[in-house]
């Protein structure tokens, strides 16, 4: 009996194209992302990757909403495994030290996304602003366990704006250390805001 020797290659799935052009567009740009580097990228053809994404909006809608997912399984995440307001909130200022290198060489997933969409793309910008609002909702959430609410909402933007102008800082100058510097003033920022409670 004559047995075929070669087995087709497995070929990335409909996930694997989003995951591709996540990438991609965090490294070089949206604007800079084409049917053509994914297809590299993935091994398949621009024709099996429009046959999933029409267009490059379809494909970055499907990014975002991956996005989106990811930041909410790890915000529910967060908040079965922390207790205190200062352990939940120290989670956040963890990922931005954590990331002080990609950050420094590429800026923040989602300010550099949502910076760029701003410009030309005011419909996407719209969607990719739900990455924000998430974290923002979550910190809220959690000051309001030790502030009144309009102070939460306050102390949880003013800690998006410090990890936002750290990572804006630390890619300008390619300096992951202003990242770790930043951190720092962030925790001991939060410390003071949850001893006077």
């Amino acid at each position: 009996m004559k047995t075929d020797q070669t087995r087709p290659v497995k070929q990335p799935t409909r996930l694997g194209i989003v995951e591709a052009a996540r990438s991609h567009i965090y490294h070089k740009g949206f604007g800079a992302t084409s049917y053509g580097n994914i297809a590299q990228q993935t091994k398949l053809t621009k024709g099996n990757i429009q046959y999933h994404f029409k267009s490059k909006e379809e494909l970055l809608q499907a990014v975002i909403e991956q996005q989106i997912e990811g930041i909410r399984e790890q915000l529910e995440d967060w908040s079965l495994e922390c207790g205190t307001t200062y352990d939940c909130v120290e989670r956040f200022i963890a990922m931005v030290d954590a990331n002080a290198d990609n950050l420094a060489r590429y800026g923040c997933p989602m300010g550099t996304l949502n910076s760029e969409l701003g410009k030309d793309h005011r419909q996407q910008q719209h969607q990719a602003k739900a990455m924000f609002e998430l974290y923002l909702r979550w910190l809220e959430a959690r000051f309001s366990a030790i502030l009144p609410r309009e102070s939460a909402r306050v102390h949880a933007e003013q800690l998006m704006v410090m990890a936002q102008g750290a990572s804006l800082m630390a890619h300008i100058h390619e300096d992951p250390e202003i990242v770790h510097r930043q951190s720092k003033l962030m925790r001991e920022w939060l410390t003071e805001v949850c001893d006077k409670t």
